[in-house]
């Protein structure tokens, strides 16, 4: 009822005045003290206090969206069950071939305006409680995002309903460190599970896929145009590696295009004319470089011979080497193949053997030191080898691409591997400008602290990490014609 106003003054809700309800008197007076312990509290809150709050209640969310995004499944399945037991009777009489899937992705689909491939894939996680049962209860418990399960389901499609429950739960764990898995980590986890679970078959489809490699390109808006090559994986990052060095070689010599304009016109300049052309001026009709048209002598400006050559890297295991086991191999920086396409790689003429000595049970790369600032060239082979990507949490750069950096700041620290650091230029920067404070902490981990008050720890590189996974075991004894055997020589 609204207040009226009758010219007498409001009795003190404190006094316990009889003009109001006891139990009026003293909500009221509850009120207030929260009120007035809110406000104390407030007052006394710091910047980093607030931050680790306002994060917390970010993380809350997360788990509740989680929640209700597991009973959005559940509703799913249920639907499709009434949907099922309707169509089961609609159609004995209708011979027009519908299956429950269908009914209940248009419903769906109609009703909420969500897109038909999206009610697709939440419909296959949600009819299939028992092969993704860990997926499942994952969701209800808030551990995991509808967002990444579905990518799951996507990626593990191929896969026996068997090996998934060890896969997913190897997948979704947490960091090293008990944080939650970075996309990156979890993205990289998914690929390398994948391929070691299911490599005799994705050995098969890969052959399979080798018949359709391609090209193709189609215009976009504002005159550009996209370009699409399908290859084998090895040759593909061969190019990407090739561009790249020659891109950098460019910069450095004072070209001031950006990195990725410059990858964009060497690229271009290579398919077409098989020369990187004279001029630093940009690319062809703009002002510079082949503006002159195809006729115009075209000369090497040295980038080619400059530039080191184009190099694939891949890590094999002793035991997948020898064909003990069939775990996905690592293309560091580009993803992961086969334990049969990794064989072929590194039996293919030309490849380079090169040995990284490893700790069996921890999987890390097994001192150095200098006087001088820099590190010295065999101390920066080291460390990267060591920490395999940027040790910043959640960042999965490779640790060729990254800066060495003091985790403590040179000359209060030496310049020692042990004190040394793989950090993306993004990781680099902000350590730099205070925004993470870093330590060294026990068994190798290095501890980064967040302006929020968050505590982080990031570990070196298990090189044997795919070995561990599910789908890593032996393979049968009954191996393809052409398989590596026991006798052949080690990875060296």
């Amino acid at each position: 009822m609204p207040f009226l106003d009758t010219g007498r003054p409001a009795p003190d809700a404190t006094d316990g005045g009889s003009s109001l309800d006891p139990r009026v008197v003293w909500l009221l007076g509850q009120a207030k003290a929260r009120a007035d312990r809110a406000q104390e509290r407030s007052a006394s809150l710091t910047l980093d206090d607030e931050a680790e709050e306002v994060l917390s209640q970010i993380e809350r969310l997360e788990v509740q969206k989680a929640r209700l995004e597991g009973r959005l499944v559940d509703a799913y399945a249920a639907l499709h069950s009434v949907e099922e037991q309707q169509l089961a009777r609609w159609t004995t009489s209708s011979p027009v071939p519908i299956t429950a899937d269908q009914v209940a992705a248009q419903e769906i689909a109609w009703a909420t305006g969500v897109g038909a491939t999206e009610v697709a894939r939440r419909l296959e996680l949600a009819t299939a409680p028992r092969r993704h049962r860990v997926l499942r209860e994952r969701l209800r418990t808030g551990a995991v995002s509808l967002q990444r399960a579905l990518r799951v389901v996507v990626e593990t499609r191929a896969l026996g309903d068997d090996v998934l429950p060890d896969l997913e739960a190897t997948v979704l764990a947490p960091a090293p460190d008990g944080a939650v898995a970075s996309q990156r980590l979890f993205a990289t986890r998914l690929q390398r599970c994948v391929r070691s679970a299911d490599s005799r078959a994705a050995e098969g489809r890969r052959r399979s896929s080798r018949l359709r490699r391609t090209a193709y390109g189609r215009l976009v808006e504002d005159g550009m145009g996209t370009f699409t090559v399908v290859a084998p994986a090895e040759r593909v990052v061969g190019v990407l590696d090739r561009v790249d060095a020659l891109a950098r070689v460019a910069r450095a010599g004072g070209d001031d295009r950006s990195l990725d304009q410059l990858r964009s016109d060497l690229l271009c300049d290579l398919a077409l004319f098989g020369v990187v052309p004279s001029g630093t001026g940009g690319p062809v009709g703009a002002g510079g470089g082949l503006g002159g048209g195809l006729e115009e002598e075209l000369s090497c400006t040295g980038l080619l011979s400059d530039a080191a050559p184009a190099a694939v890297r891949i890590v094999v295991p002793f035991e997948v080497a020898v064909g003990m086991s069939d775990a996905a191999c690592e293309l560091p920086g580009h993803g992961w193949v086969t334990a049969a396409h990794a064989r072929q790689i590194m039996t293919a003429p030309g490849s380079v053997w090169q040995r990284l000595a490893v700790d069996v049970d921890t999987g890390r790369a097994l001192e150095l030191s200098t006087d001088c600032y820099r590190p010295t060239a065999a101390m920066v082979e080291h460390v990267r080898a060591v920490d395999g990507v940027c040790r910043a949490p959640g960042c999965q750069v490779p640790a060729d691409r990254c800066d060495l950096d003091h985790v403590v700041p040179w000359p209060a620290g030496s310049t020692h591997v042990s004190n040394s650091e793989s950090l993306s230029r993004g990781c680099h920067n902000g350590k730099t400008a205070g925004v993470w404070q870093v330590e060294r902490v026990d068994d190798d981990g290095i501890s980064w602290s967040s302006l929020a008050g968050r505590d982080y720890i990031t570990y070196p590189k298990d090189w044997r990490e795919a070995l561990r996974d599910p789908g890593a075991g032996p393979p049968p004894r009954c191996l393809s014609a052409g398989a590596e055997t026991a006798d052949d020589p080690p990875p060296f």
